[in-house]
């Protein structure tokens, strides 16, 4: 065909090499990504007369998918995907229901909802939020400048028999809402379990007390005379293991709660204003959204101090004094 001639995309199942024999006289520009055993492939071909410059490119190397950046008066991204299993998540910058996705309502799509609604019918999509809660409006992003709130951030897939969990989070660490989904695996994977010691916990007095206290309990009834000193070790080692998961387990569900607790009274407040539009309910809002930044921000530095010793994140560092 005329469009043929010009540009073709194409799932193929081939290698490197027989990708490369479509390089024909017309052929002035291929892309091409291969899987090792030719399960799956995708390959795109440029006319030699296209006006166009090639910006960038990407591919995977299991032939799932190519990205071609190009310019011709504008930035254009070529696309060309064997994604089966697909599922897509991203701030897309529009409304696709704009009666339900903005509050105030509107009537008009605009052209980039209409695109978007296009590719889902394409590949068989479902915008899996909007399928699953029919009849719930909430919001992902909230422009106070115009006093609108509006969802324009989604997730794509047609696998919604998988989905077990779907929520939209609340507006505290960016100026977008978090859409999080749970699905189950399509293949089950083995889990491989060791532990090792949070060395970070030796720096917390109420640990080291803590630790202390259950080392002399466990030794004034297990350190006797007649016992082998090898058991009562082996014994002492197990016990202690025990006590310290116990002492982080504890500690870890405290602070998830505080957290916790902190995002639902956000969440709350968010609900709200957008019905209320009343300033003191902002001012509330934005001061929990700070003790929330504070809260992750410690968790942050906590953790790279872990990963990284006494080197420590310059990035997580800088953030905790500023928040001090």
């Amino acid at each position: 065909t005329p469009v043929k001639r010009k540009k073709e995309k194409k799932e193929t199942h081939l290698g490197d090499e027989e990708h490369r024999k479509y390089h024909r006289e017309w052929v002035g520009q291929i892309f091409f990504s291969s899987h090792p055993t030719t399960k799956r492939g995708v390959i795109t071909l440029n006319h030699k007369n296209l006006p166009f410059t090639v910006t960038s490119s990407c591919k995977d190397t299991k032939g799932r998918y190519i990205l071609v950046s190009i310019m011709h008066s504008e930035n254009i991204l070529l696309a060309d995907m064997d994604c089966p299993n697909m599922i897509i998540g991203d701030d897309f910058n529009c409304a696709l229901y704009p009666m339900m996705d903005r509050s105030p309502s509107q009537t008009v799509i605009s052209k980039n909802a209409k695109a978007a609604l296009n590719i889902n019918k394409e590949f068989d999509l479902l915008d899996i939020w909007s399928y699953l809660n029919t009849h719930s409006k909430q919001y992902t992003f909230h422009s106070q400048p115009h006093s609108s709130a509006s969802c324009i951030d989604y997730i794509f897939t047609f696998h919604f028999h998988l989905v077990e969990q779907l929520n939209i989070g609340h507006i505290a660490l960016s100026d977008h809402a978090p859409v999080v989904m749970s699905i189950q695996p399509l293949k089950s994977t083995e889990r491989s379990f060791s532990w090792r010691m949070n060395t970070t916990l030796l720096m917390d007095k109420k640990f080291i007390n803590y630790l202390n206290d259950q080392a002399d309990l466990f030794l004034e009834f297990n350190d006797k005379d007649a016992a082998d000193s090898r058991i009562v070790w082996g014994t002492y080692e197990a016990y202690m293991r025990g006590m310290i998961i116990s002492y982080t387990s504890r500690r870890k569900k405290e602070r998830v709660a505080k957290q916790f607790e902190i995002e639902r009274k956000i969440k709350r407040l968010e609900e709200d204003y957008y019905v209320t539009k009343r300033e003191v309910t902002l001012i509330e809002m934005k001061a929990t959204r700070i003790a929330l930044h504070n809260l992750v921000i410690r968790k942050l530095f906590y953790k790279q101090k872990k990963n990284h010793s006494n080197r420590g994140n310059a990035k997580a560092i800088n953030q905790l004094r500023q928040t001090i």
